[in-house]
């Protein structure tokens, strides 16, 4: 068996699929990066150029774009720990009937363990307890 058999053959690409692949790939990934690349370096420009009063405003509404940003995720957030927390209280009034009936459960199968164990053992039981007794009437 000669080396090559074990490679895998490296299949080509069909030319047509990977032209269309490459065009997708500009228009929807590169082009949108470098227009928003150049709004960014637009952006900049103009905050420079501006005059104190035009970047104040600026600095305002940047500023209150971040606000809400960060206000609809705090507002997420607290949703989210608010559901947490009913749920957590529907949950906590559930649990004590399901915990009582698994220990009513475990009780029973604990009951059953130890006649079992106790059914187990009293051969041994009653062997041992015949030797101890009649060592007993042979010591005296």
């Amino acid at each position: 068996m000669a080396s090559n058999d074990i490679l895998p053959t490296i299949k080509e690409r069909n030319p047509v699929t990977q032209e269309a692949h490459r065009r997708q790939a500009f228009w929807q990934i590169y082009f949108p990066l470098i227009l928003f690349g150049v709004l960014v370096i637009v952006a900049i420009v103009l905050a420079v150029l501006m005059s104190s009063q035009g970047v104040s405003k600026w600095a305002d509404i940047s500023l209150i774009y971040m606000i809400s940003l960060a206000m609809v995720s705090f507002l997420i957030i607290t949703v989210f720990l608010v559901i947490s927390a009913i749920y957590t209280g529907k949950l906590l009034k559930a649990t004590p009937y399901f915990f009582f009936t698994i220990q009513r459960y475990a009780f029973l199968i604990e009951l059953r363990v130890k006649k079992a164990a106790n059914v187990s053992v009293e051969p041994f039981l009653r062997i041992n307890s015949f030797i101890a007794g009649a060592r007993a009437i042979r010591r005296k």
